[in-house]
């Protein structure tokens, strides 16, 4: 049955929820446990043994309090939109795991085992979940891997033949499809009082789709979207390679199209149902630079052969649609540097041992650079978010500029992530020299941008000072001091969240909102139904489901107001709420 949690994981979740954050763990009674938010579980990593959790706020109607709901942290998300998923860092970015993978490691994380070997294709691997890793036994290569909420439709066993399947059922054996033409299909499942949410759902569909710009869409498009909207990374990544493709178009309006013909040969030819070793990728290439046709995309194959693209991947990766595309148009990756300020002015370097007991060269404030070709930037925490040129931020030339390695993140994305999600728990209020300081923050940066720490002699520097007289004297002063920078010249900012607060005051039940199912996910249209502190619940039109489905979606998520709700909508909560009130709280659930 479900029961309440502890003071201590109650505060724990609440702050993992109130920042955003998905996992965290904790030691409780001589037991360490693992939270995972985004999974809705609880992992006692002594054991192995996972317990699901759920938030449970006041309002809830009775069907939102039934035992076996399948949401654990949004009572009112519908079962079939939240089926759980694993995510592999791989080439720079988090990949899906294919559906029978994921289905596999959750069952068995449900027995109660941490350690078990999976079977895919020709490979094996062994799954840690304690530390959460994937290791590949013949080649001992370890990656870390993460559990995910899975979105109705969007998962890797959807392929093209859906995709064409639904473009016929919709086209009705026209060429094209338009705006008017998909709300008319979709109206044969939809309700019709939910008009006025389905015709600015497909209106912003059809925008993406329509690559050519001719407010039509013929399948190769139609493909492309649903394909993207499975593979990319982010929302922002899937809009770079739109662009280039866009380019591409204009010089040759049937590249779409052949490349996906190319794809899909290559995919039928290799042993992979879904996509390509790099192996088949070089194959590919070779074949398109051997045709006798002077086509765009020859010359794109040569390039990746010439620069041996296809050696960055392993032999156990699978590249998608997405993936494919974005080697054979360019992608890019940018330079991530540490830049590192010795605060001391070289004082730390003769003194540091007899003030704080331990010798080091330099007492470090950091900055995170990532070089893109437009302009570089480099983020750093000082009571707000900044965003300057390298080198220009108040503390003059940095000592050290360390390499970091590289990463495929776009300019749109790493400022999202900086100003939607890290913004809300690194703030003036939240400063601290010794345990929330700049350190932190370009560790959490790094991660999000390479998956990997900054180095431990600058992010583990204030644990070992923590417990000198010296520094918790000076606590204060260089709180102060690192914790008051206002605007930089030339660069940009994070709000004291005024912004995102107004916007919040503008989510009411019954307004129109622009949000996505996940960080840096594709906008999407939805209309709210219930509202709390943290979270908004939104009716919105699931096009494989085939029906309107309700989603939670945290606050971070949404993005805008595009209607405000009706006049009569005076209270933050909806006026159908009924059943017992419950108070806040996290329960827990033994499985």
């Amino acid at each position: 049955e479900w029961r309440p949690l502890g003071t201590q994981e109650t505060k724990l979740l609440e702050d993992l929820h109130r920042t955003g954050r998905r996992t965290a763990s904790i030691t409780l009674r001589g037991q360490e446990y693992n939270f995972d938010l985004a999974a809705g579980y609880q992992t006692n990593l002594s054991t192995g043994r996972p317990r699901r959790i759920r938030r449970v706020t006041p309002h809830q109607t009775a069907l939102q309090q039934i035992e076996d709901a399948e949401n654990p942290v949004c009572e009112y998300v519908e079962e079939a939109s939240n089926q759980r998923c694993v995510e592999v860092w791989l080439a720079g970015d988090w990949k899906r795991l294919p559906n029978s993978e994921s289905m596999e490691i959750a069952r068995r994380q449900a027995a109660g085992e941490s350690h078990f070997e999976v079977v895919r294709d020709k490979f094996r691997y062994q799954i840690d979940l304690k530390n959460m890793t994937q290791t590949n036994v013949a080649s001992n290569r370890t990656r870390i891997i993460r559990f995910m909420s899975s979105q109705v439709g969007n998962g890797p066993d959807m392929g093209f033949g859906e995709f064409r399947e639904a473009f016929h059922r919709v086209a009705q054996k026209e060429k094209y499809v338009h705006e008017e033409q998909v709300t008319r299909s979709c109206m044969a499942w939809a309700d019709p009082d939910d008009i006025s949410l389905l015709t600015p759902t497909v209106k912003a569909m059809l925008k993406e789709m329509d690559l050519r710009g001719t407010q039509k869409v013929d399948m190769t498009q139609w493909n492309h979207y649903w394909a993207l909207e499975r593979d990319s990374p982010s929302f922002h990544a899937g809009r770079d390679v739109n662009e280039k493709l866009r380019e591409a178009l204009v010089k040759d309006p049937q590249v779409l199209g052949r490349m996906q013909m190319h794809f899909d040969t290559a995919v039928g030819e290799g042993s992979s149902k879904a996509g390509l070793s790099k192996d088949d990728l070089q194959r590919a290439c070779k074949r398109l630079v051997g045709t006798p046709q002077e086509v765009i995309e020859k010359q794109w194959a040569a390039e990746v052969l010439e620069q041996d693209e296809a050696s960055e991947f392993a032999d156990d990766y699978e590249l998608t649609y997405y993936d494919f595309l974005n080697v054979m148009l360019g992608r890019k990756r940018f330079k991530v540097t540490l830049y590192m300020y010795d605060i001391s002015d070289g004082r730390a370097q003769a003194w540091s041992w007899l003030l704080l007991g331990k010798q080091f060269k330099g007492i470090w404030h950091t900055g995170v650079v990532v070089e893109w070709p437009d302009r570089s930037a480099e983020f750093w925490y000082g009571g707000r978010l900044f965003e300057s040129k390298p080198g220009t931020t108040p503390f003059g030339e940095p000592v050290e500029k360390r390499t970091l390695g590289y990463t495929y993140k776009l300019r749109e994305e790493v400022w999202a992530h900086v100003s939607k999600f890290l913004a809300v728990e690194f703030t003036h209020e939240r400063y601290d020299v010794l345990t929330h300081n700049c350190n932190h923050f370009s560790d959490r940066l790094s991660m999000f941008l390479r998956n990997e720490h900054i180095p431990d002699e600058i992010r583990l520097q204030p644990d070992m000072v923590m417990n000198s007289l010296v520094a918790r004297a000076l606590r204060p002063l260089l709180n102060h001091w690192l914790g008051n920078f206002g605007g930089v010249e030339g660069g940009g900012a994070t709000d004291d969240g005024s912004a995102a607060r107004k916007l919040w005051e503008g989510v009411m039940p019954g307004a129109l909102i622009e949000f996505s199912k996940e960080e840096l996910g594709r906008p999407l249209v939805g209309r709210v139904t219930y509202v709390s502190d943290a979270e908004c619940a939104v009716a919105c039109v699931d096009f494989w489901a085939r029906k309107t489905i309700e989603r939670c979606v945290p606050r971070q998520l949404v993005t805008d107001v595009l209607a405000p709700a009706p006049a009569s909508s005076t209270s933050r909560r909806t006026s159908e709420v009924q059943g017992p009130i419950v108070s806040d709280g996290w329960l827990c659930k033994g499985m």
